[in-house]
């Protein structure tokens, strides 16, 4: 789930040559809160396993995979849902089977 601002939303419809109200249409939903949140998983500018907005990504995609984040443990259904296409994630979680002895 990737929450994107205002401000966020603004930019990354200018760079794509859309007016707001299509990107939002396109892209966006509103979650609780009025959070607003890109529609889809994976990503829609996830492609290859690389962002194609990479410069202008959205702040919690800066932050991903949050590793560095207290409460990992809250967070574990979100590394698990990424754990085959992101890397970090992936190694993080096999080290941790090992450290922890998880049996194969």
């Amino acid at each position: 789930m990737i929450t994107v601002s205002n401000n966020e939303a603004n930019r990354v419809a200018k760079l794509l040559n859309l007016k707001r109200s299509e990107f939002d249409e396109k892209y966006m939903e509103k979650g609780m809160h009025d959070l607003m949140l890109i529609n889809a998983i994976p990503c829609h500018f996830l492609s290859n396993n690389k962002c194609s907005i990479y410069q202008d990504r959205f702040e919690g995609c800066r932050e991903f995979p949050a590793l560095h984040l207290p409460y990992f443990q809250k967070r574990l259904f979100t590394h698990f849902m990424h754990y085959n296409r992101c890397p970090i994630i992936f190694n993080v979680i096999e080290q941790l089977k090992t450290q922890l002895l998880f049996e194969k």
